[in-house]
């Protein structure tokens, strides 16, 4: 176990520094020194059949987490109409037009309709961490870094939503319509919010009552998994409840240190004043100033520290999943699905162009969304990385389930493709239109 532990923060410190200084996204570093390593000792068990399972459902909290830290309540208010077309509608019409294209090109398996959602909502699920990774090596326009997060993020919600609470019956043989689709969808919507915003609220409360900077990272990680395990119990949406939570734990400490940082910035003017004519405040008023200076200056920079606390274990988690996937798969049997998997990876590629297409074009003609020109809807297609979500969802396929093993090899085909596709693409885009967004980035500023 303590080998593991090691390759794992071996590959992740590598990933790492390959991106600080090469520009090179983690996610392929971290894939392509994953596989490296389970090839180069393959005798190195990371887990058993039976506990891996519990081990990936255990990591999507501090996935999911670490990306909703990144979020601001008043950015989702901004773009609320954009990221329910692309995280909502988007999906649903995705997976529509993905029962179709099964239909043509899958006949031959014989795939049901369940299986097909299944199969689509795997593939479809894209990952947050891996678009947060890649943006934060560039300057990109704080809008479409928002719509590309946001997007990544609740299209993850709306993937597992349909996975768990559509797809899985219907494999189960429960029969399901249309309109029971609208009620269980709402219901399971409605009370996953409800939770998250119960258990964001709590957070909030416990944060208040500590100022130590490991007690704050502690009731962040308590309000991710209090939330998810909550919803779960009562057959909820986990992931849903710990993006509301977060978010909103998140937005409330936020605007304190917002407040502090104000405070900061009047009490350096205070102090540069008195620089300049030490007879203007008395030493006892410039010393309790340089004491509330000190404090709301250690309390920003502790709030920081832990968001990249969280966010580095979001990393590690994301690097044992891409770890897992080298043993989940073999190589053999991608070779074995070659075609499916390109025909999937194709498949999703150009569903996902044609619904960015619809969301540019609706976007443009309409004032309450963000407008969208050809360099950003090239951005959001590539930004379609797939990742971690599709390998647990992997995980909650029935057992018995007579495709298991087709599955396995197109999801985690998808995942490599484009990993190394999409993010190769996306880097390229951004390095190539450097010029242009280091203005839009300028404007915004402005």
């Amino acid at each position: 176990m303590i080998l593991t532990l090691l390759a794992l923060l071996t590959i992740l410190f590598i990933a790492i520094e390959l991106q600080k200084y090469f520009k090179i996204p983690s996610p392929i570093s971290l894939i392509a020194l994953s596989y490296g390593f389970y090839y180069m000792f393959p005798q190195m068990v990371l887990f058993s059949e039976k506990t891996f399972a519990d081990l990936v459902l255990f990591l999507i909290p501090i996935l999911i987490a670490a990306d909703a830290l990144q979020l601001k309540l008043e950015d989702l208010r901004k773009n609320a109409l954009s990221l329910i077309y692309v995280a909502a509608f988007s999906v649903a019409i995705s997976i529509t037009f993905g029962i179709i294209a099964a239909n043509t090109f899958f006949v031959e398996y014989a795939l049901s309709t369940g299986a097909i959602i299944a199969l689509f909502a795997m593939v479809l699920a894209t990952d947050p961490v891996s678009v947060v990774s890649v943006f934060s090596s560039f300057n990109v326009p704080h809008k479409l870094a928002i719509l590309a997060e946001g997007e990544s993020l609740f299209n993850d919600a709306t993937a597992l939503i349909i996975f768990m609470f559509v797809a899985i019956p219907m494999i189960n043989g429960v029969q399901i319509g249309a309109m029971d689709i609208a009620l269980v969808s709402a219901k399971v919507i409605f009370f996953s919010v409800l939770i998250g915003l119960v258990i964001g609220y709590a957070g909030i409360v416990l944060m208040r009552l500590t100022s130590d900077s490991m007690s704050e990272l502690v009731v962040i990680l308590l309000t991710a998994y209090g939330a998810f395990e909550i919803a779960e119990i009562f057959h909820f949406a986990g992931l849903l409840a710990v993006i509301v939570a977060i978010i909103t734990l998140n937005t409330i400490t936020q605007k304190s240190f917002d407040a502090k940082e104000r405070q900061v910035k009047k009490a350096k003017n205070i102090v540069n004043r008195a620089n300049q004519s030490k007879k203007i405040f008395s030493t006892r008023f410039m010393n309790g100033i340089a004491r509330r200076l000190s404090s709301d200056v250690s309390s920003i920079e502790r709030h920081k520290q832990n968001l990249n606390y969280v966010a580095v274990l979001a990393l590690l988690a994301n690097t044992f999943l891409f770890m897992s996937m080298a043993s989940i798969v073999e190589f053999s049997s991608l070779l074995e699905y070659k075609t499916e998997i390109l025909l999937m990876f194709l498949i999703t590629t150009v569903i996902r162009a044609f619904m960015m297409g619809t969301f540019g074009i609706v976007s443009n003609l309409t004032k309450k969304m963000t407008d969208i020109g050809v360099r950003w809807w090239s951005v959001l297609l590539f930004a379609g990385i797939k990742g971690g979500l599709s390998i647990v969802m992997l995980q909650m396929l029935p057992k018995g389930f007579e495709h298991k093993e087709m599955f396995d090899a197109i999801v985690i085909g998808v995942i490599l493709l484009s990993t190394f596709v999409y993010a190769t693409v996306l880097v390229t885009i951004i390095m190539t239109n450097k010029k242009s967004f280091d203005e839009e980035v300028a404007n915004e500023v402005h």
